[in-house]
């Protein structure tokens, strides 16, 4: 690839920006893919999926991430081709960046969510695309394919894919790691998938050779005997239902988290049982780290959970998921977000 877009921003919008891109990634040349820390079922699936069609386009690609993923992810295909942050030493990764020619970022709005691989990136100087689906960001690469309205980032790989015409390199293994981050962002198709072009790009997926039954099982339906017990506890001992607000919330310590031998990607899906309680329109899943609270927010309706998070809580987000963080201990960020609730009572209160 030359060096077309060091300089500048290109909103992949029109005509003249898809062919261009497409003339460039006709070029066989060494591609990065990195995703964001703590990377979900959408951040693994959109890199993984777009590894294995630009590899079958002819590019050599390696993908990185800042820390490891979850258990239930593993089983996708090339997944142990990851090289991950935490796991290298830091001249291995610093190899991927300084040898590739173009940094692919998918599923992040910011580089400060890569975590320990944002100093390389910002060093890099390489030429650089964005696909994500996060709302409020500030493009900061030369390509960016970005919309906010659409469920998901491995969404938006397919349809970058499509639009640029390689849609024949997409092979089982890649159709298989984007639908399974379809179903991780829509927890199996349940939210933020109300359009109809969502279930278009899923049965072309499945129409290529994803299994959609052994998506769902690996990651819904594989489960250890000690996240159950954990998942009974929180909800028995430890959510708090506030219904004069509709609101209802879990608090998990590092210890409670210890007690039940917790491992990475154990709470997910927590804070989406509260919503299944009549009435309840906001949930809360607070959870101890080693030097902050975590916060994962859901909401139905049109309470923004985004905007809460980014109010209080240094976070951001979609409409009805966002996350967020507290430099405090459980008691202070718990106390502050009771106390904040009653400002957003009456919108709370009128959701349905």
């Amino acid at each position: 690839m030359q060096n077309k877009i060091t300089d500048r921003k290109l909103s992949l919008n029109t005509e003249l920006g898809w062919s261009e891109a497409r003339e460039e990634f006709l070029k066989p040349c060494k591609i990065l893919i990195i995703t964001h820390k703590n990377p979900d079922g959408d951040a693994v699936g959109s890199a993984l999926g777009l590894k294995w069609i630009l590899g079958r386009i002819g590019h050599t690609v390696n993908v990185a991430i800042p820390d490891d993923s979850p258990l239930f992810l593993k089983w996708l295909p090339g997944h142990n081709e990851i090289v991950v942050n935490d796991r290298k030493m830091t001249a291995d990764i610093s190899t991927l960046f300084n040898e590739c020619d173009l940094i692919i970022c998918a599923d992040f709005n910011t580089p400060e969510r890569l975590g320990g691989l944002e100093p390389l990136y910002r060093e890099s100087g390489k030429r650089t695309l964005l696909i994500d689906h996060h709302p409020n960001g500030d493009p900061f690469t030369g390509y960016n394919f970005i919309d906010p309205t659409k469920g998901s980032t491995s969404e938006l790989v397919y349809l970058f894919i499509e639009k640029m015409n390689f849609a024949e390199h997409i092979g089982v293994e890649a159709a298989t790691c984007l639908l399974a981050g379809i179903m991780t962002d829509t927890v199996g198709l349940k939210v933020n998938c109300s359009y109809p072009e969502v279930f278009e790009t899923v049965a072309a997926l499945m129409r290529i050779g994803a299994d959609k039954d052994r998506i769902y099982h690996e990651i819904y339906n594989t489960h250890s005997a000690n996240r159950m017990r954990l998942l009974g506890y929180s909800l028995s001992k430890n959510m708090k239902i506030l219904p004069e607000y509709k609101t209802a919330y879990i608090a998990l310590t590092i210890s409670e988290l210890n007690s039940y031998h917790h491992r990475k990607g154990d709470t997910e899906g927590f804070v989406n049982y509260p919503l299944a309680i009549a009435g309840i329109v906001f949930s809360v899943l607070f959870t101890e780290q080693n030097d902050h609270i975590k916060l994962s927010l859901r909401s139905t309706g049109d309470f923004p959970a985004n905007k809460f998070a980014q109010k209080y809580f240094l976070g951001g987000g979609h409409l009805n998921a966002a996350g967020g963080r507290f430099p405090g201990t459980m008691k202070e960020a718990v106390d502050r977000f009771e106390s904040v609730l009653d400002e957003y009572k009456e919108l709370l209160t009128s959701n349905r």
